[in-house]
């Protein structure tokens, strides 16, 4: 009996410490002259569970055929890649997107503000944007300089107020006279308790059951875009 209280005990705190635990997640975008990158990492189980995401390569290929990406899924512990796709975003996929989002939003109860409250659990841990202008002419650089500090004092403004800042920001737009140059660099990231996550999704298949079909709109949504994913190349 004494050493099933002592494995009780053990899985006991075991679970606590999991629950306590963070899921962290970085955003990453840089943009140097002609060349894109942008990564995305979650890591969770103290370091234990990892992913990261990278799109090294975006290209632009007219209106006609969107965008290619070129994707990469990097296993950080062995330093190697484990997978890599190429993928079009075109303009028919991001109207397929557009109208499944519209489907999860009718399906799903009050989806804005279960978005609100499960933001709300989210620590930023570093927000850092810094953009370097020029145009070759220093009145009109200093012109985009102002202008570009708006659109970011506007997104940032919009996008801060639903998580808590536990860093400060560094935000700068850095005039580059006399010379025609443009680069910007953007990493946020943030952690959430796993506590505070498995209750979110707990909460959003509730939302979704009290709407008739919701559940099963999320599952076909779920099993769509597993399917796609399989399919890129």
């Amino acid at each position: 009996m004494l050493w099933i209280g002592l494995a009780l005990l053990v899985v006991t705190v075991a679970i606590i410490a999991v629950l306590v635990s963070f899921i962290r997640g970085e955003f990453y975008f840089s943009r140097v002259k002609d060349n894109d990158t942008l990564s995305v990492e979650m890591r969770a189980l103290f370091g234990l569970v990892r992913y990261r995401y990278v799109i090294p390569i975006i290209q632009f290929k007219g209106f006609t055929q969107g965008i290619m990406i070129k994707s990469e899924v990097v296993n950080d512990k062995k330093a190697e890649l484990k997978d890599a796709k190429k993928d079009h975003i075109t303009k028919d996929k991001v109207i397929a997107f557009y109208k499944e989002a519209k489907v999860v939003l009718m399906h799903t109860l009050n989806m804005y503000e279960w978005m609100k409250m499960t933001l709300a659990k989210v620590e930023c841990t570093e927000l850092k944007w810094i953009t370097r202008v020029g145009v070759g002419d220093a009145p009109e650089t200093a012109i985009t300089t102002g202008a570009i500090w708006g659109i970011k004092s506007s997104l940032l403004g919009f996008g801060i107020r639903y998580v808590k800042l536990v860093a400060k920001p560094r935000i700068d737009v850095i005039p580059q006279y006399n010379q025609k140059q443009f680069s910007t660099e953007f990493r946020f990231a943030g952690r959430i308790r796993v506590w505070f996550a498995v209750l979110a999704g707990i909460r959003l298949l509730v939302r979704a059951a009290k709407v008739k079909g919701g559940l099963r709109i999320w599952i076909q949504i779920v099993l769509k875009s597993r399917s796609r994913v399989k399919t890129a190349s």
